[in-house]
């Protein structure tokens, strides 16, 4: 009885100034103020996995299934997702990575594997180009690698005027936030996580006006900082990817020091679209990269 209650406290103060999306989180440290929600699973190597913007730890879940005699897998909620707290700090990859930075030293990290999506790809970059303490990068349709150009700002402009809809509580924004995401995650497994994310759209679509916005600003433009990473990558790409599309990428793809590329036929996130077979790859990768 006192454990439950335990519980119920610890879930209830996690979750304060949290919009309490769908998480897998279980345990709690604050940074800057803020509560920060992870889940935290396993002895050995530690895989440090970060999402993608309006998703949570509950991309991860299939990771879980790794040896965790050998690895320590670590999924963290981003500030403002799942359950963590977000207290108005401009939501971007370059904040992600300062609390992410503190999280690391927070749990005195050490020879970290970081798995990232999305934006928590060009976090897991922009860490690693200057912490040597990353062993290794898995990188699936990271932001950051895009070769801009003319249309990027437009394409981008776009983007928020869309999320913005949701913010301003359009009634419509619910079926066009469906079509669109039905273009993100494509696949049949990933239908229950694509159906929970929907129901969210207009709690996540200011994180997502913040992000897309910031998407535009040269600081989120990552190239320059390639050449800093110097441990292995692998880079996952879902290849029917609309909106992080692998042919504005690939150039930046290949500057990369030492680096691997499967490509999958999925949208934008391989551990909730191909559970079964990014596994299988992740663990052939890792094996071939053991130090």
């Amino acid at each position: 009885m006192i454990s439950k209650i335990l519980s119920i406290l610890f879930l209830y103060s996690m979750t304060s100034n949290a919009q309490n999306l769908p998480s897998i989180a279980d345990k709690s440290i604050s940074i800057d103020g803020l509560n920060i929600a992870y889940k935290d699973e396993g002895t050995g190597t530690v895989i440090l996995c970060l999402h993608a913007i309006g998703h949570s730890s509950k991309d991860f879940e299939a990771l879980y299934k790794l040896d965790t005699s050998k690895y320590r897998i670590i999924s963290l909620d981003f500030p403002g997702h799942g359950n963590s707290q977000h207290l108005g700090q401009v939501i971007s990859a370059s904040y992600f990575a300062k609390v992410v930075a503190q999280f690391i030293d927070k749990l005195n990290l050490k020879d970290i594997v970081i798995v990232g999506n999305s934006v928590g790809g060009a976090t897991a970059i922009r860490i690693a180009s200057n912490n040597s303490n990353i062993k290794m990068l898995a990188l699936s349709n990271p932001g950051g690698l895009d070769k801009r150009g003319i249309l990027a700002p437009i394409f981008l402009n776009y983007m928020v005027n869309f999320f913005q809809k949701g913010v301003n509580n359009k009634p419509s924004f619910q079926n066009k936030f469906e079509d669109y995401y039905n273009k993100v995650l494509i696949t049949e497994t990933s239908g229950t996580r694509r159906d929970e994310i929907i129901k969210d759209c207009y709690k996540i679509a200011p994180l997502l006006v913040q992000a897309w916005t910031s998407f535009k600003s040269k600081e989120e433009d990552l190239r320059p900082l390639i050449t800093n990473i110097n441990c292995p990558v692998l880079f996952t790409w879902g290849t029917e990817d609309k909106f992080v599309q692998f042919g504005r990428n690939k150039q930046a793809i290949d500057k990369f020091k030492n680096y691997k590329l499967i490509k999958y036929r999925i949208g934008h996130t391989p551990y909730v679209e191909c559970p079964d077979l990014f596994l299988e790859d992740f663990n052939k990768y890792l094996e071939e990269n053991k130090r």
